[in-house]
């Protein structure tokens, strides 16, 4: 969350304030200052035909491109494919010395 003292930020750093279903009783569970961080739906031994959504992307860097990537799926309730595609990059750590 951004501070209050910091208001030219929020834009830049927050997601757009879509309307959306869902309240504190539903599996969309959302109000406006709280809300699921991720949801998925998968069987054990089919997770092929898992689906997993996630409201904002795996970074919460702003200058990531996949800062809130997954915003626009959330909001229409589209399902994206559980399971990882092909990977794109990696993170390799070595030890120093």
């Amino acid at each position: 969350m951004v501070p209050a003292w910091l208001p030219w930020l929020r834009g830049w750093l927050s997601a757009p304030h879509d309307p959306l279903p869902g309240d504190i009783n539903m599996p969309r569970v959302q109000t406006p200052v709280f809300g699921a961080s991720e949801r998925f739906a998968v069987s054990p031994g089919r997770e092929q035909d898992g689906i997993f959504e996630m409201p904002g992307g795996q970074s919460g860097n702003p200058m990531s491109p996949y800062f809130i990537a997954g915003h626009e799926t959330w909001v229409h309730g589209d399902a994206a494919p559980f399971l990882p595609g092909t990977a794109v990059h990696t993170l390799k750590l070595v030890p120093a010395g």
